[in-house]
């Protein structure tokens, strides 16, 4: 016969079981509840340092191209030498082989190959005649101003146009500066660049001389072949030398519409 009190007991057992297996999941629920809230609210604070550290990067960008580009005019250069220097320095790694992404990053951060003149006195700058040997120790200094001015930097375009500015000036034989590095010890953009700006500065009028022919231009490369510059660095601009040329066009054509647009100074000009 069975007990009615056993059957009581285990009755009550149950339910008790029952209650504590319901609190549990509760507990459970709230706190899956509370993982999901921590989860979105750490999701939205790393959206907004995000776009918080993009705008800084953003506004360090503009600030190096803005001071970059005040360096040039103050050089008697026109702002559109950097659009030309990132432009032709693009060709030149994507004949390379370089890739997409890379040649793309290389033509903005090159366009911040002399921000280093912001920090040279305007008496060198802007002189018509040849400098005094403290004159071009001086001015040989630009490339390291300029890998200080940019800096330190996490952000892979800053960290390359730092590159460029300290390293575009060494020669492939060491006969370079600031530090006299030859052949692979030059990094790929700083030997590109050199080229690049080599090309720029002789085909366009300065302050202390007039510009060569482009094809005059092209045969001085030719002959600094494995001396001044990286022979196949060398060879790859050669092999592009067309295009080149379309882009050095389309960029005179593009400063002449600005001249004759004078007071528009916005950053259409940039290539980034």
């Amino acid at each position: 016969m069975t007990d009615p009190n056993s059957n009581t007991s285990q009755s009550r057992r149950l339910e008790c079981l029952a209650r504590q297996l319901e609190a549990a999941e509760q507990e459970r629920a709230n706190a899956l509840s509370l993982l999901e809230r921590a989860r979105a609210e750490l999701a939205r604070t790393q959206s907004e340092r995000d776009r918080a550290v993009s705008a800084l990067i953003g506004l360090r960008k503009e600030t190096f191209f803005n001071l970059a580009r005040d360096a040039e005019r103050r050089d008697g250069e026109s702002p559109m030498h950097t659009v030309r220097i990132g432009a032709y320095a693009s060709l030149i790694a994507t004949s390379l082989g370089c890739t997409p992404a890379w040649s793309e990053m290389l033509e903005t951060a090159a366009q911040m190959h002399d921000i280093g003149k912001i920090g040279i006195h305007d008496s060198i700058l802007s002189k018509t005649g040849p400098l005094t040997t403290e004159e071009w120790r001086i001015m040989r200094e630009h490339p390291r101003i300029g890998a200080a001015i940019i800096g330190q930097s996490e952000e892979p375009l800053l960290q390359l146009a730092g590159e460029i500015a300290l390293t575009h000036h060494e020669h492939y034989n060491g006969a370079g500066y600031p530090r006299g590095l030859c052949g692979n010890d030059i990094p790929l953009a700083g030997r590109i660049v050199g080229v690049a700006d080599f090309f720029d500065a002789l085909t366009h009028d300065r302050s202390y001389r007039k510009a060569l022919p482009v094809d005059t231009v092209l045969s001085m490369i030719r002959e600094r072949r494995g001396e001044q510059f990286d022979p196949q660095v060398v060879d790859a601009f050669l092999r592009i030398s067309g295009q080149i040329k379309a882009a050095r066009q389309r960029i005179v054509e593009q400063e002449r519409f600005s001249q004759a647009t004078a007071g528009w100074d916005g950053d259409w000009w940039m290539l980034a």
